[in-house]
C-alpha cells in the first residue's frame, strides 16, 4: 500500500483522505486514514467502506517531488517601468519627456489622447498638441487614451502601435471634462464594469503590444480591489494606481495618497503595479516603493518640479541600460554553467560567451550618466533646449514647465509675476536671464516694496476667486439636485465661471446666471428693471431665492 501526501495523526486521530493502491483490484482508491495505534498499525476505509488493517512495513508514503509554483508567461514583453513618468495634459509633451529620459526615466506616458477625433480625424492626428508626437530615441512609450467605446479606441490605437511599446486606458481622470463625456475615473462604477472590461479585452485581443490602465481608489478598498483583479482577467498587463479616490467633478483631490492601498492591490494581483502619488523628491520614491511593495513609481507633480527627480535611479540598478546588461550576464553565466558541464553548445550560444568583456565594460560605464543640475534656472535652459530639438509647444506650455522648474529662483528675485505674463518665448529668456544674473552676482539683486505688496495683492486675489469658484459650484450642485440633473449639466456652459468679478465684491456669476439662464429656484430670471433697489454687485434686493 503506498499512500501519497501521508500525514499521520496520534493515536485514534483522522487523517484526511489521500489515494492508496490496493492491491486486490491493482488500482489506485481514495481512502481515508482513520487509526493510528502506537504500533504503527493503520486503520483505513476504503471509498466503497471497506475497512483495512495495514501493519507498519505495508505502509510506506511516496517521496514528494518539489513542487515548482507555477508562473503565467506573459503575453507581450513589458517595458522597463521602475520609474516612469505619468501622463500628464500639457506636461508630457514630446521636449519634457527627452529632457527627464537623460535622468533614470525608463518609461514614458504620453499626454492623454481623445480617441473618437483621433481615430477619425487624420489632421488631429498630425497636430502635436492633441497628445501624440513622438521621435527616434523617444522610448519606450506608451500611449495614454481616453474614450469609452471599444472599436473606436481599438481603431485608435491601431494607429499609434508600430510607434509605442504599450497603450494604456485612461481610468483615472476626475476632471469636469471626463464627467461630461463619461471617461476617465467616471467609468469605474460597477455599473460600467463590464463596458470597462470590454474595452481592455478588446484592445488586448487585437493589439500586437500589451495594454495598460491607469485607475484611481473606490470609495470602498474590497471593491477596489475586486475592480482590479477583473481588470488583469480582461487582459491588462500593468495597472498604475493613483492612489486617491476619485471625488466628484468639482472635489478632485483628498489630500495625500492613500498608499497602503496600494499594497493591498500588489497582493491580489499577479501583474505588475505601478505606485502613484506622494512623490516630491528621490527619498519619497524609495520610501514608497519599500512601503507598497509595487513594481514601479510612477510620477507627475513631482516630475514638474523636478525632471530630474529619478536621477539617482541607477545607484539601485534602475537605469534601463544597466538592467539589460545583467539580464545579458545572466545569461551568459548560465551558458557557461552548462558548458562546464560538458553540454555542448551551439555557435550562436558561444557567441554570447566571447561577448562578456563587452558586457562587462558596459556594465562598469552604465552606472554614469549627465549629471543632474541643482539649480532650477538650469533645469529650464536645458528645457528650452529641448524645445529647439524637438518641438516648440504653446507659450503657455513653456512658461507651465520653466515657471515649475525654476519657481524658488523666480520668487527670491521677484520675478514670478512677470514671468507668467511673458507673452513670447523671447521674454521667458529674458526673465530667466535676469534670473541668472542675480544669481551669479550676489549682492546685486535688489528687493523691492512694490513689487512684494504687489505680489501678495495676487495671491491674495487669487486665492479669493478661487474661494469664489468654490461657492459657485457648491451652489450649482445645490441646484442640480433640486432640478433632477447632473451637475455637469449647469456647469458646462464655461470651464471656468464668466461673468464680471470685482475684487472684494460678490461676482456676478454668484448670482448664478449661468450659460442656462435658471435661478436658485430652477426658474428663468429676469434682469432688474430701471429703479429696481439693488446692492452694488450683489442679487437684486427682494429677489434673493433661498432653498426651502
Amino acid at each position: 500500500f503506498l499512500f501519497e501526501n501521508l500525514r499521520m495523526g496520534g493515536d485514534g486521530e483522522a487523517v484526511s483522505a489521500m489515494q492508496g493502491f490496493r492491491a486486490t483490484e491493482e488500482t489506485w482508491e481514495s481512502c481515508t486514514i482513520r487509526k493510528r495505534k502506537k504500533d504503527g498499525t493503520v486503520k483505513v476505509v476504503w471509498e466503497d467502506g471497506t475497512n483495512a488493517m495495514l501493519q507498519k512495513d505495508q505502509v510506506r508514503e511516496k517521496p514528494q517531488r518539489p513542487k515548482k509554483a507555477l508562473k503565467e508567461a506573459p503575453r507581450h514583453r513589458l517595458p522597463p517601468h521602475k520609474f516612469v513618468m505619468a501622463p500628464m495634459v500639457g506636461g508630457s509633451e514630446l521636449p519634457f519627456r527627452m529632457l527627464a529620459r537623460k535622468y533614470g526615466v525608463q518609461t514614458c506616458y504620453t499626454p492623454m489622447i481623445y480617441s473618437g477625433p483621433f481615430a477619425s480625424d487624420a489632421a488631429y492626428r498630425a497636430a502635436p498638441e492633441n497628445g501624440f508626437h513622438t521621435c527616434e530615441g523617444d522610448r519606450p512609450l506608451v500611449a495614454h487614451f481616453c474614450g469609452n467605446d471599444p472599436q473606436v479606441l481599438l481603431k485608435a490605437a491601431k494607429l499609434v502601435a508600430a510607434e509605442v511599446d504599450a497603450v494604456d486606458l485612461n481610468l483615472g481622470c476626475p476632471q469636469r471634462i471626463a464627467h461630461s463625456g463619461h471617461f476617465g475615473s467616471y467609468l469605474l462604477d460597477e455599473p460600467d464594469r463590464e463596458l470597462v472590461c470590454s474595452i481592455i479585452r478588446t484592445l488586448a485581443d487585437g493589439l500586437p503590444i500589451p495594454v495598460f490602465c491607469k485607475i484611481r481608489l473606490l470609495d470602498d478598498l474590497e471593491a477596489t480591489l475586486k475592480m482590479v483583479r477583473q481588470l488583469e482577467a480582461a487582459g491588462a498587463s500593468l495597472i498604475a494606481v493613483h492612489a486617491r479616490y476619485r471625488g466628484t467633478a468639482t472635489r478632485r483631490r483628498d489630500g495625500p495618497a492613500h498608499l497602503e492601498q496600494v499594497a493591498a492591490i500588489k497582493k491580489v494581483v499577479k501583474v505588475p503595479i505601478l505606485a502613484n502619488g506622494n512623490v516630491r523628491s528621490w527619498d519619497d520614491v524609495v520610501s514608497n516603493l519599500k512601503t507598497t511593495g509595487a513594481d514601479g513609481i510612477m510620477s507627475a507633480e513631482g516630475m514638474l518640479d523636478d525632471p530630474c527627480l529619478y536621477a539617482n535611479a541607477r545607484q539601485i540598478g534602475g537605469s534601463p541600460e544597466l538592467e539589460e546588461v545583467q539580464k545579458k550576464l545572466r545569461v551568459v553565466a548560465k551558458l557557461e554553467k552548462r558548458a562546464a558541464a560538458g553540454e555542448e553548445l551551439s555557435e550562436k550560444q558561444q557567441g554570447k560567451i566571447k561577448r562578456k568583456g563587452a558586457l562587462l565594460k558596459k556594465q562598469a560605464s552604465s552606472g554614469e550618466g549627465p549629471q543632474a543640475p541643482a539649480s532650477g534656472l538650469a533645469k529650464a535652459r536645458l528645457y528650452l533646449q529641448e524645445i529647439k530639438k524637438y518641438w516648440v509647444p504653446p507659450l503657455s506650455t513653456i512658461i507651465f514647465h520653466c515657471r515649475r522648474m525654476a519657481k524658488r529662483e523666480l520668487t527670491e528675485y521677484q520675478l514670478l509675476e512677470d514671468f507668467v505674463k511673458c507673452t513670447s518665448q523671447k521674454e521667458v529668456e529674458k526673465i530667466l536671464t535676469e534670473a541668472e544674473g542675480y544669481r551669479d552676482k550676489p549682492g546685486s539683486f535688489q528687493f523691492s516694496e512694490d513689487k512684494a505688496k504687489k505680489a501678495r495683492e495676487e495671491r491674495e486675489k487669487k486665492i479669493y476667486e478661487e474661494e469664489c469658484r468654490k461657492k459657485f459650484e457648491a451652489r450649482m450642485a445645490r441646484k442640480a439636485a433640486r432640478m433632477g440633473v447632473p451637475v455637469s449639466e449647469l456647469l458646462k456652459p464655461t470651464a471656468v465661471p464668466g461673468g464680471k468679478l470685482h475684487y472684494n465684491s460678490e461676482p456676478t456669476w454668484l448670482q448664478e446666471q449661468t450659460g442656462c439662464g435658471l435661478g436658485d429656484g430652477g426658474q428663468r430670471k429676469r434682469k432688474p428693471g430701471p429703479g429696481t433697489a439693488t446692492d452694488s454687485n450683489q442679487v437684486p434686493v427682494g429677489k434673493r431665492h433661498r432653498a426651502k
